[in-house]
């Protein structure tokens, strides 16, 4: 009896992890229990297992895999179907009622207030609308058709051909073949570029003989379950100011299919649009959120959303008018550097990411300064590395203060919960607490921290002039950071003027500022002796420009109407 069923990773696509979670789509409707995804370390497939041995399948009854999709003019046959003009019109209707009322939140209201909202999962029904069009013709809807009739021959290849055929997609139309004996089968489907990223029309084959402009075709059984897993692993979004697609999938790790639709479900709930970049970090960062709110999922000691789900598969259709064609396909994986302690961590990760999402949604990726700024974050998510790290932050604080000193609302990263993830990426050596935890460390820090945007608030909200808004402080420490002499001399210089500035103010009878020693500066300079120099130095930049918990010298951003746009774009 089966228990076991390996999915290989042939595509180096999402078509496989789609696969495999149709899959286990398909165990779980023929009654099997505690079905689990896992990729193994270092195997190229995935193990669907099951507690309960699998039967043969050939009798089965009719099961739903998926949804049809009914369009305008057609009739809805079963009430799994979905009326996509009806949904379209719900979720225009919230929209417009939601940018009638910015300030007013729909949850806040009694029932039947505010208009209905629209599915979590409207963008992958009219993603499929689009790239199918016209979806009453497709494979999609096709396949519906002819497992309405023949469900038990196509669950059972499908079976055996993850059980014991490999998965190979000529074997196991070979099998279906065998057990459908004389009856007549509709066998293979045209592949679509949706489910199957690498296999547009044109030459498909492995040692083409031929050029033509004919679709690659595939066994059912398989297509099947990509349609399927379509509905439980994916997200969609348009890219804000583009008429592009950009598909994600999940790619489990190791979790039980159950948690994994709770999981998948709740996903949907909090991930929203943005740039091409902005999709791929908050797609990653609200995964990895819906995870350690689950302690299912991420126990309290020692788990890791990582281990869980690796990350997110994606492909970017890029427009071409009448149609959409992949562009890229990449993988984002969710952050190595987050282990949970205990609830008291848990909770403190939670804010981490908070803080995160915060600041990444607000960038605007069409403007150069913020996409460099998204790419290095992605950079540092799907890596794991400081570096990519710091120069985010010496960077981002440049951005800040620029955005602030605009008169416009602004996020900044606080002290307390960088440490935490700087706490992340330091597991082993421990050097970065040393580093962090240094008194004149810490003098400089907040030093550079007063003169940028303590001074800049001053000046802002209180006209007090006092002390200069030091613009470029943080480039120009960046530039020197790469060697130590220098660094060391433009920090001295640095400290200079600041005391300088310290000396004319007690002049004047003005407000002072703490003072900064030779003491401190020692300090740091023999950090950089023991460390390596450019670390301690981008983190002496970094925490400069992030703001202490206790700081309240900022204005409070209203993100209502972030909401409503955030919401509304990147799912049609």
């Amino acid at each position: 009896m089966r228990t076991e069923f390996r999915v290989p990773c042939t595509t180096g696509t999402y078509a496989d992890t789609l696969t495999a979670l149709g899959l286990a789509k398909l165990l779980t409707v023929l009654g099997a229990t505690e079905v689990r995804i896992q990729r193994p370390p270092n195997a190229s497939y995935y193990l669907v297992s099951s507690k309960t041995p699998i039967p043969n399948a050939t009798n089965a009854p009719f099961q739903y895999l998926f949804p049809g999709i009914v369009t305008k003019g057609k009739s809805i046959t079963s009430a799994a179907d979905i009326d996509y003009e009806a949904e379209k019109a719900k979720r225009t209707r919230y929209f417009e009622w939601r940018k009638a009322n910015p300030r007013v939140r729909p949850e806040t209201l009694a029932e039947g207030v505010a208009p209905e909202p629209p599915r979590r999962d409207y963008s992958l029904i009219s993603s499929l609308v689009d790239m199918l069009k016209p979806i009453e013709n497709s494979s999609y809807t096709k396949t519906a058709e002819v497992l309405a009739h023949q469900f038990g021959l196509y669950a059972e290849a499908a079976l055996e051909g993850f059980a014991t055929l490999d998965g190979e997609p000529e074997r196991i139309e070979a099998r279906l073949k065998q057990l459908a004996g004389k009856a007549k089968i509709e066998v293979r489907t045209s592949a679509v570029q949706i489910f199957n990223p690498m296999a547009g029309k044109g030459m498909n084959a492995g040692k083409p003989n031929s050029i033509g402009m004919g679709g690659l075709e595939v066994p059912i059984p398989v297509e099947m379950l990509k349609f399927s897993g379509w509905w439980h692993g994916a997200v969609a979004a348009t890219p804000r100011k583009t008429k592009d697609l950009k598909v994600l999938v999940i790619a489990p790790k190791d979790i039980g299919y159950a948690l994994l639709e709770s999981v998948v479900s709740a996903f949907r709930e909090v991930f929203y649009g943005g740039g091409a970049i902005q999709i791929d970090v908050m797609a990653a960062l609200c995964l990895t959120e819906v995870l350690l709110q689950n302690h299912e999922a991420v126990p309290s000691r020692r788990g890791r959303p990582r281990h869980v789900i690796a990350g997110l598969n994606s492909a970017y259709f890029q427009s071409l008018g009448n149609a959409k064609g992949v562009s890229n396909l990449s993988f984002i994986s969710l952050p190595e550097w987050i282990e949970v302690q205990d609830d008291s961590d848990r909770q403190l990760w939670l804010e981490v990411i908070g803080e995160h999402r915060r600041i990444l949604s607000r960038l605007d990726e069409s403007r150069s300064e913020a996409h460099n700024l998204l790419q290095l974050y992605r950079d540092f998510l799907s890596l794991g590395l400081l570096e990519h790290f710091l120069e985010f932050l010496v960077d981002y604080g440049a951005y800040a203060l620029g955005v602030a000193d605009r008169n416009k609302p602004v996020q900044w990263f606080t002290t307390n919960l960088l440490r935490r993830v700087f706490m992340g990426l330091d597991n082993e050596t421990g050097s970065l607490s040393e580093i962090l935890d240094n008194p004149g460390f810490q003098s400089i820090a907040a030093a550079i921290r007063r003169s940028t945007r303590g001074a800049l608030y001053a000046k802002k909200l209180s006209n007090d002039r006092t002390y200069e808004v030091r613009y470029g402080l943080a480039q120009e420490l960046k530039r020197k950071a790469l060697y130590k002499s220098e660094f060391a001399a433009a920090l001295a210089n640095f400290i200079t003027e600041y005391m300088t500035e310290n000396l004319r103010a007690a002049d004047r009878g003005k407000r002072q500022r703490p003072a900064v020693t030779t003491t401190d500066l020692e300090q740091v300079i023999a950090l950089m002796d023991k460390h390596n120099p450019e670390t301690v130095a981008m983190l002496l930049i970094a925490y400069g420009y992030a703001k202490e918990p206790r700081d309240a010298d900022e204005p409070v951003v209203d993100d209502l109407s972030l909401d409503v746009a955030s919401e509304s774009e990147g799912e049609e």
